[in-house]
């Protein structure tokens, strides 16, 4: 079946200060399969640092209450740390084993007497 995976930012750290530069973005990456989504479901959180050495004059910067999830996600040190990130492989594997455990390695065995 099909593992839809969903990335969502769920938090950002901003810097002390009055103009809410983000400085922090936390996403949650999320893994169903859909063919027993109650089972088969996964999720982690990454955090990415984004540089704020430009402060509010830095090129392309968004006033916080502008920001949007889809903005954030295309950030390049976000974007980047989430396409190097294995989570989204680690998730793959993990539903795999849950679906198709592997064989044990050993076994109990009645006795032969």
């Amino acid at each position: 079946m099909a593992i839809t995976v969903t990335k969502t930012v769920t938090g950002l750290t901003i810097l002390n200060n009055a103009d809410n530069i983000v400085s922090e973005v936390e996403v949650t990456t999320k893994s169903v399969d859909d063919s027993n989504p109650s089972v088969l479901t996964i999720e982690g959180t990454e955090n990415f640092q984004v540089d704020t050495s430009g402060g509010t004059g830095a090129s392309g910067f968004v006033a916080y209450a502008s920001l949007t999830q889809s903005a954030i996600l295309a950030w390049t040190p976000v974007a980047d740390g989430l396409s190097r990130s294995n989570t989204v492989s680690n998730q793959a594997s993990w539903i795999e084993s849950v679906k198709n455990p592997p064989a044990p390695a050993e076994v109990n065995k009645a006795l032969p007497f």
